[in-house]
Order: C-alpha cells, then structure tokens, then sequence
C-alpha cells in the first residue's frame, strides 16, 4: 500500500527513475570476485602511476600534473583496499570469538 503511493509520487517527478528489483537480482557477483576486481584494479592504478612516473624520468612527457594525479590515485587506492582489508580481518576476528 505505501509503496503504491511512493511509486505514482516517483513517476511525477521529473529526474527521478523508480528502482526495479529485477536490476539488483540479475546482477549475482560473489563477494570473492568483488574483491579480486578491486585487487586488480589498484595493481592497474599503480602499474599506470610507475608507467607515467618513468616517462616523466625519461622526460617522455613533462606534465607533472598528471604524474601528481596518477601517483595519488594509486596511493589512495592501495589505502582503501588496506582498510577493505583491516575491515574483514576484525570480522573474522569477531565470528571466531562468538561462542557456539
């Protein structure tokens, strides 16, 4: 009953796109595959922050901008998944000292 009213409030506003359940369900990714992505990604983040870094060296390019830009993107990358994984060792941490 409420969500009837959400959804025709939803559909006067302008901008606003109504969720559909069969969007979040077709979507099945195993938390192990999230992780191993992100892994992935922050190894191309820093591979592409040496790559540019070196080309600076070599002087192949002269945009220290883009070397400043590249280098933070990797070290803040590499410090989200740092606490991604403090995150997932206290809870593992957490499950093992329940009592069952």
């Amino acid at each position: 009953m409420a969500l009837e009213a959400i959804s025709s409030i939803s559909g006067s506003v302008p901008g606003i796109k109504p969720v559909k359940a069969s969007d979040s369900e077709q979507r099945d990714v195993s938390f192990k595959d999230m992780l191993m992505d992100a892994i992935e990604n922050v190894s191309q983040l820093q591979y592409e922050s040496d790559v540019i870094t070196e080309d600076f060296i070599a002087g192949r390019t002269d945009s220290i901008h883009s070397v400043m830009i590249a280098g933070t993107k990797a070290s803040l990358a590499l410090d989200f998944m740092i606490e991604v994984r403090n995150k997932i060792m206290d809870a593992y941490q957490e499950i093992m000292r329940m009592q069952v």
